[in-house]
């Protein structure tokens, strides 16, 4: 038997977000996996009598009808509070994010739903940054070329241990592409931090890719050098270079399945949150992608505590110095 769950605010900044780019209420419905029925009732009694329908209202409704309006806490009675909900937002922080952050640092409950009214009050240019939705299918292109690289291991020889992201040092590594083809991004993520690391490259020739690998890499400890996860990408065609200059072992997803890198295509399409498809990546200085990099590096995860893959990393590499 099926739970009923309220609307969130969340989902009718949601709904109002689709509506405005002409969805149906099935899609809408599809999208927030909700009922047709669900949506279709929520936007028919709580649009204006010119028809459009606003989430912030509706929210406001909906709270008095549940009575609860009254016990949301008002967020700009803590100046400290809605500074620091500020200044996470600008860094690309989640609702969630900064709510986590928040009581485990302070021991202070703050629900998420507070600062989604916030931001969309007070920070409304933001909004579809927390709502844009990362696509579910892979272009097929992606994978056109790929194959015959010699000498490669697969996956299925990675040891099993490497699956359950227990032990730090082993990788995901992958390209973004530039606008038609030119240029790219090498990316590379640790698997149990999540810590990111990219360089942009005029090309993606397997040359200059393994020169990127030998750069990313020269500066981490054996520790923090066990295995990457690559897909067939030709790019990767050196990986046996690869591997001699940065101790790494080399395992190769199979053609088709990028969820076998998962961690490495989710963490690149937050990167797309600042470099959208179809940038051209000559307006992509080294600099700006670092501080991009950085801001990835410095967002709270909810499965660390809300600490950041920085911080994790960090630990570990202190935790390695205080016992040599």
């Amino acid at each position: 038997m099926r739970t009923y769950r309220h609307l969130t605010y969340k989902e009718l900044v949601q709904i109002e977000t689709y509506l405005h780019e002409g969805k149906t209420y099935s899609d809408i419905a599809i999208e927030l996996g909700r009922d047709v029925s669900t949506i279709s009732r929520v936007v028919k009694a709580y649009s204006s009598s010119l028809g459009s329908f606003c989430a912030d209202e509706a929210w406001v409704e909906i709270g008095k009808k549940r009575s609860l309006a009254n016990n949301h806490p008002r967020i700009l009675d803590d100046s400290v509070l809605a500074e620091f909900i500020v200044e996470k937002i600008e860094s690309y922080w989640s609702p969630e994010q900064i709510a986590g952050k928040w009581r485990a640092e302070n021991n202070e409950v703050l629900c998420h739903e507070t600062i989604y009214q916030y931001i969309y009050r007070n920070k409304p240019q933001l909004i579809k940054l927390y709502l844009r939705r990362k696509g579910k299918k892979y272009r097929k292109e992606r994978d056109k070329g790929k194959g015959g690289i010699p000498e490669m291991v697969m996956i299925d020889d990675r040891p099993k241990a490497v699956d359950g992201r227990e032990s730090f040092g082993h990788w995901e590594g992958d390209t973004v592409i530039g606008k038609n083809y030119k240029q790219a991004i090498v990316t590379n993520v640790e698997r149990k931090s999540g810590f990111l690391m990219a360089t942009k490259v005029e090309h993606k020739q397997a040359e200059l890719v393994a020169d990127v690998f030998r750069g990313q890499f020269a500066d981490l400890p054996e520790e923090l050098r066990i295995s990457v996860t690559l897909d067939q990408g030709s790019e990767f065609a050196w990986h046996t270079v690869i591997s001699g200059e940065t101790k790494l072992d080399v395992y190769f997803c199979h053609k088709a399945s990028p969820w076998e890198r998962g961690l490495n295509e989710n963490t690149n399409g937050l990167l797309r949150q600042f470099i959208p498809k179809g940038t051209d990546f000559s307006q992509v200085s080294s600099k700006d992608l670092q501080h991009y990099v950085n801001l990835l590096n410095g967002r709270p995860r909810k499965r660390h505590g809300y600490l950041t893959p920085a911080e994790v990393l960090q630990k570990e590499l202190d935790s390695l110095c205080t016992s040599i």
